[in-house]
């Protein structure tokens, strides 16, 4: 709040527009838990502020993620010193278009909501991994054609930009997309221009995971080669193929969980009776060391032969015991 009020204090009459000066950014990240030293830190949350230009970040080299979401920013200028950025969240401004002063070291772009038409220098980012364009105003295929020099994009959000023109363009376009796993397209007109749509977008891009609602699982991959390769009954194959191969998996499976119990409890058994067998040698040997050790009994003559001579010592020790009385 305090980093908010210091960027509208210094407005004279008349101005409306918040700046981004070199004390509010200090002010910004101690308040958000960073350092007032700009090449500490590595974090700047910007978002919401009213900012319609960047300024003064020429010391924020060490920043990696800078959230600027929710200004009135009409252009991505001045970031060009955040040389080790790698994720901008620019979402809900006014955005025309790609600056061709962003680092080139981002790897995740959000301009979502904003007035981009055209995804002019996006080919300058070599390392882009995931790029948010939806609800902007990418009406045309010549909008997006830069994304085929993005080597590195593998998720792309492209819903409701109200775009339109030759399907089989747009196919050659993400096909020639080495790394695209997964795609957003829902809210776009051309994908009703394209029949199958769902087929043709599975069996065309080898490297698809994701495709607007839902996964791209295997079985649909399979169905949906064999139907670009020869129609309905060649996908009807695949489909009835892949079931009898899963079913056979799932039995082999169950098979070798079986085996596997078995020998586990065949071991078991096995130490079993040769734990019974050790203490059953330790038995006997105990027996015959008792044997060894075992002391002679008294022969029974003996036996009373010494109780007789107890008693007659008997008499004779009572009468010593008087005398001495």
């Amino acid at each position: 709040y305090k980093a908010t009020v210091q960027a509208y204090q210094h407005l004279g009459p008349g101005m409306m527009e918040p700046s981004m000066t070199k004390e509010w950014l200090r002010s910004s990240c101690r308040e958000s838990g960073g350092y007032v030293s700009p090449p500490l830190n590595d974090i700047l949350y910007l978002h919401f502020k009213g900012f319609a230009h960047i300024h003064n970040l020429e010391e924020y080299t060490q920043v990696k993620s800078i959230f600027l979401e929710g200004n009135c920013l009409e252009e991505l200028d001045g970031l060009e010193h955040c040389v080790n950025l790698r994720c901008l969240f620019a979402q809900q401004n006014c955005i025309r278009g790609i600056s061709a002063t962003l680092p080139t070291s981002i790897a995740t772009l959000n301009v979502s909501q904003n007035n981009i038409s055209m995804l002019d220098n996006i080919a300058r980012l070599p390392n882009l991994q995931t790029l948010s364009a939806a609800h902007c105003k990418i009406k045309c295929l010549d909008g997006i054609v830069g994304l085929i020099h993005c080597r590195s994009l593998t998720c792309l959000d492209l819903q409701h930009n109200g775009m339109s023109g030759d399907p089989e363009q747009m196919i050659r376009i993400f096909v020639s997309m080495p790394s695209l796993a997964c795609l957003y397209l829902q809210g776009n007109p051309i994908i009703g221009l394209l029949k199958n749509y769902r087929k043709r977008m599975v069996s065309e891009i080898s490297t698809l995971t994701y495709l607007d609602d839902r996964p791209v699982f295997s079985l649909e991959r399979v169905c949906a080669e064999a139907w670009a390769n020869g129609g309905v009954m060649a996908e009807r194959k695949a489909r009835a193929e892949y079931k009898r191969f899963d079913e056979a998996k799932v039995r082999t499976n169950h098979s070798l969980l079986l085996s596997k119990r078995e020998d586990a409890r065949s071991k078991r058994v096995a130490r079993v009776a040769q734990c019974k067998q050790a203490f059953r040698g330790a038995g006997s040997e105990l027996g015959r060391w008792k044997e060894a050790h075992e002391v002679d009994v008294e022969p029974p003559d003996l036996t009373a032969a010494r109780s007789e001579l107890a008693q007659c010592h008997a008499p004779t020790a009572a009468l010593h015991w008087e005398v001495r009385k």
